[in-house]
């Protein structure tokens, strides 16, 4: 066996940004206590060995973050990197899941990252990181482009049957790149428990074994792995690394371990073998080769939450309109940095310790923002459409105006997203229930909540793009006679808000009395700030409440409500007075209407909801 080639790799920590681009408060705390008790200790202890190798990674906000508050950071990185002792590893700038973006978005991010490693540190990465392990084939001919030579990716996404230890070579459509294995079961054991760590003589011991029983009889045989900034600074701080370092320059030639780098090692090997890597993802909750619950890649995941695929679909569609936009250049360069900054990945695929419903928001947040500079620079006129938006088989119906738009979807036949423009903010996006504005209810006496039609695809009846009209129709039983009810839902839109009407009708031979409730539900806190007050009208006298400390009791004979933040107020008006009940958590505010049903065979009854958005304007132009 000759020598094995050890890549040592210190992982990045992933990052959120805030509405202005910058890396939010909670991150930049976090991000200066490992600069100091990691990057910096460990940059110091390469510098004065110029004989020791190391593999750097980060994402491109992070590198910003440095030049702003460290240059000299980036100034001894360079240095490093003239030396040819260090590697800095590419990717996508917002450290997005390459495989499900389109590729001018993935070309996009991966050279804007090329750009500031040229611009920071003089140096263009030949080899690249995925964030997640996330990987299909598809990006190989993005890859080329962008002239990236190698990926690194976890040994366990490689196919059994290949010899390990050493780069594979994988092609699609004719265009080929090498991986590189990464083997994070080798790190040294104790590493993330508490207690000592293997010691480096044992170590390189269970290092060599690993590669002699893996049958690799190579010349060169490549063994990476990846720590993380807290695991690099408590080998540091315990003087291991400097003693693993004495080790294997005191190794016989036979056992030889040899540090060095991915770029080093490729350019001295001369042993690949073929091979075809399916699609693969590797989240925290799933298993290392992403099969478990039987995710095979990143769109089984997404589709495991169905927030995440719906923020993955709006995404999609930003995309589309901004590569199609064909106005102002300025404009189109700023909706598509905000389009790339709502790719970070961490969005569709959650990080721990993170938290997912904030994170995502912030990505509604910058869509919609990428979303209204393209219609101001290339026309936009009130317009209600219909199609597939979410590639899930059943068409969509996508409202758009001036002030909002509203996604209308026919399972529930509910408004699962609201967007409004003066805020940029999604009002309807959550991260766990039910999400959306006017989801259907049935109680029964006891008020025990029956989700029958909620859960149930709503058949449209008619679709006039013309007047702004969608309606719907479901049909269930209820009670303990199971008892057959028809609803019709009809759906009016303006630029101010939406009309919705039900018309409740009872199919069965025996009377029906139950309750008919609407529940609406809207994220508690957008952006980072929270809704302010509720006003509700009833039999003609108006109380205010200020969101979420205080929370009414569940009022009757409401004619008026009114939800307000800073930015917004949505309104409610029934066209008879109703109960109202509001209620917080898991992240969301939800407001529900509700109407007792007494009804005969055969009889209908009809309910209509005005829902208005409004923009307060007024109290921007005061705190201007």
């Amino acid at each position: 066996m000759g020598t094995i080639n050890l890549c040592f790799e210190i992982g990045n920590e992933y990052v959120s940004s805030s509405a202005s681009g910058q890396i939010l408060t909670s991150d930049a705390n976090n991000f200066e206590h490992l600069y100091q008790s990691v990057y910096k200790k460990l940059v110091s202890f390469l510098y004065a060995r110029p004989s020791y190798y190391f593999s750097f990674s980060f994402c491109g906000l992070q590198l910003e973050w440095f030049s702003k508050k460290h240059p000299e950071f980036l100034l001894i990185l360079s240095e490093l990197l003239g030396r040819k002792q260090i590697e800095l590893f590419g990717g996508g700038y917002y450290e997005p899941l390459l495989p499900a973006l389109l590729p001018v978005d993935r070309v996009g991010q991966i050279e804007l990252m090329t750009t500031a490693h040229r611009r920071l540190v003089g140096k263009r990465p030949r080899g690249i990181r995925l964030p997640h392990d996330a990987w299909d084939a598809s990006l190989i001919s993005s890859l080329k482009t962008c002239g990236i030579e190698y990926v690194v990716l976890e040994s366990s996404l490689i196919p059994s049957g290949k010899t390990p230890f050493l780069p594979y070579i994988v092609q699609d459509q004719g265009k080929s790149i090498c991986v590189l294995g990464e083997y994070q079961h080798l790190l040294p054991s104790g590493t993330d428990a508490d207690g000592s760590v293997q010691d480096p003589d044992s170590y390189l011991d269970s290092l060599i074994s690993a590669v002699r029983q893996s049958g690799n009889t190579a010349e060169h045989a490549a063994v990476c792995c990846r720590f993380t900034p807290a695991q690099i600074g408590a080998l540091l701080d315990s003087g291991w690394l400097e003693r693993l370092f004495a080790e294997t320059a005191s190794l016989g030639y036979n056992d030889s371990v040899e540090l060095s780098l991915p770029s080093r090692y490729m350019k001295l090997t001369q042993h690949f073998q073929r091979a075809y890597i399916p699609a693969a993802v590797c989240a925290a909750d799933t298993a290392a080769d992403g099969t478990a619950a039987g995710l095979s890649n990143i769109y089984d995941y997404m589709l495991r939450d169905p927030n995440a695929y719906l923020l993955y679909s709006k995404m999609m569609y930003v995309s589309m309109l901004v590569n199609q936009c064909r106005g102002d250049k300025i404009r189109k360069k700023a909706a598509r940095e905000k389009l790339w900054e709502a790719q970070f990945g961490g969005a569709y695929v959650p990080s721990p310790g993170r938290d997912k419903a904030a994170i995502r928001q912030y990505a509604y947040h910058c869509l919609i923002q990428a979303e209204k500079t393209v219609r101001e620079c290339s026309g936009f006129c009130d317009s209600v459409t219909s199609f597939d938006y979410d590639c899930d088989g059943i068409r969509e119906y996508v409202c758009q105006f001036e002030q909002f738009s509203a996604y209308i979807q026919a399972r529930g036949g509910s408004v699962y997203e609201l967007d409004v423009y003066s805020s940029a903010v999604n009002y309807a996006g959550n991260s766990t229930g039910h999400t959306g504005l006017f989801l259907d209810y049935i109680f029964d006496v006891q008020k025990n909540k029956t989700e029958t039609l909620t859960r149930q695809i709503y058949t449209e009846t008619l679709f006039d793009s013309q007047k702004h009209e969608v309606r719907l129709s479901a049909s269930g039983t209820f009670g303990d006679l199971n008892q057959p009810l028809t609803l019709r839902k009809n759906y009016v839109l303006t630029g101010n808000g939406i009309q919705v009407q039900y018309i409740i009708k009872n199919a069965s031979p025996f009377p029906f009395k139950q309750q008919f409730a609407v529940e609406s539900n809207f994220v508690l806190s957008p952006a980072g700030k929270e809704m302010l007050q509720a006003e509700i009208v009833a039999d003609d006298r108006k109380a205010v409440f200020t969101l979420p400390d205080r929370i009414p009791d569940e009022q009757q004979a409401v004619s008026l409500v009114r939800l307000s933040d800073s930015d917004v107020s949505f309104v409610f008006e029934p066209n008879e007075n109703a109960a109202f009940s509001l209620s917080c958590g898991d992240g969301k505010l939800s407001a529900v209407l509700s109407w007792p049903i007494e009804l005969a065979p055969g009889f209908e009854m009809e309910k209509v909801i005005n829902f208005s958005v409004v923009p307060q304007l007024a109290k921007k132009r005061r705190r201007q």
